[in-house]
């Protein structure tokens, strides 16, 4: 039974650490890249965000 458990706890950590990268993906940082990307560039904080 715990075998079965620290197995399940190992398997999610492993699925978490690779797929982690996918979901952490950088916002474009200019507003090139951000226009280039189809988002919105916002010039007061100069930041890009979704649309």
């Amino acid at each position: 039974m715990i075998t079965k458990v620290v197995n399940a706890a190992f398997v999610a950590g492993f699925l978490l650490a690779v797929s982690a990268p996918v979901y952490a993906a950088d916002a474009p940082k200019t507003k090139a890249e951000c226009t280039k990307a189809k988002m919105k560039w916002d010039d007061t904080a100069k930041k890009c965000s979704k649309k």
